[in-house]
């Protein structure tokens, strides 16, 4: 059960910006994968792009946060019986709905118009990831199935916009990772609802009465093995090299440490909160990126090269 002492209630309300919140920018980490193709395209040092990009992503966290302000107005009733979403500032009542709308519009309309700006084919992103938002919260989050399906393809047209914004084509196995790797959050989230809820997960939601553990691990063992062999075979047929190999270990560790905290800790439920708490992962994403940056700009073999014609050039006779 998670729980709020009075002293953090009155520590927000007497924040100014604490409205803000209704935005939940904790989950504006998400829309970091708006970079990811600018750092595979070899262009993260063109200041250009990373501006535009960074333009790009700052859109992404007002429409999406215009989205979750929408849905916390929907869903404020059963959001107040939830142990968790109960906190959240409008099913507390600590933000009212009226303000809550006024934030939501401002943030829709300024993300929406900075994203045409930013490209039109960014802004066209945007409406995209909006209109799906729409159908999410009307149908399809009430789908079993489809529902994972369309929380994933919100990952996905971020990281389509942040290739749009840094004018990079992205590949095609480029796409399949980031789907698979969306699944496999999407997946696990619906597993820690599944364990949070309990028997009452059908009240809170519908379509959590079609769902089972058994499911979704199941749907686990299909996502978890396409995902790591899809990222190896795209690393293997790097533009860079086949260096790109040597980032494999760190996905698989990020990978089963998820796993790990998905059994023995109820967090994987969101997120943001394993990237923004969780140690482990923040150093293994870090390897990763690092890694990443070595091999696509050339130091990492390089820097190998150099160390074996060092070796080689020793004279023990």
């Amino acid at each position: 059960m998670v729980t709020e002492s009075q002293e953090d209630k009155n520590k927000k309300s007497m924040n100014p910006l604490y409205p803000l919140a209704v935005l939940r920018p904790r989950q504006w980490t998400k829309n970091f994968i708006a970079f990811a193709p600018l750092l595979f395209s070899h262009r993260f040092s063109d200041m250009e792009a990373f501006t535009a990009v960074s333009a790009c992503t700052a859109c992404l966290c007002l429409v999406s946060g215009s989205v979750y302000v929408a849905n916390d107005i929907k869903d404020r009733e059963a959001d107040a019986k939830h142990p968790a979403k109960r906190l959240r500032p409008i099913a507390s009542g600590r933000v009212s709905v009226g303000t809550a709308k006024i934030i939501g519009i401002s943030a829709l309309i300024i993300g929406l118009v900075g994203g045409f700006l930013v490209r039109p084919t960014v802004g066209l992103t945007l409406l995209l990831y909006l209109l799906l938002q729409v159908a999410y919260n009307g149908w399809l989050k009430k789908q079993p199935i489809l529902d994972v399906f369309s929380i994933a393809t919100g990952f996905v047209l971020r990281a389509v916009a942040g290739g749009a914004a840094g004018h990079v084509a992205l590949s095609a196995w480029f796409l399949l990772c980031t789907t698979l790797g969306a699944l496999f959050l999407a997946v696990e989230k619906r597993r820690q609802e599944l364990k949070v809820l309990g028997q009452k997960a059908g009240q809170h939601r519908a379509v959590f009465d079609k769902y089972s553990l058994e499911l979704i691990s199941r749907m686990e063992a299909v996502v978890v093995p396409s995902l790591i062999t899809s990222y190896a075979i795209y690393s293997f047929n790097s533009p860079s090299s086949q260096w790109m190999m040597i980032t494999v270990p760190f996905v698989m560790y990020g990978i089963f440490r998820y796993q790990l905290l998905s059994t023995t800790r109820n967090v994987t439920g969101a997120p943001e909160d394993v990237l923004l708490k969780d140690r482990p992962i923040q150093i293994s994403i870090l390897l990763w990126i690092l890694t990443s940056v070595g091999v696509i700009y050339g130091w990492i073999p390089y820097t190998v090269q150099l160390i074996i014609d060092q070796v080689d050039s020793l004279k023990f006779f």
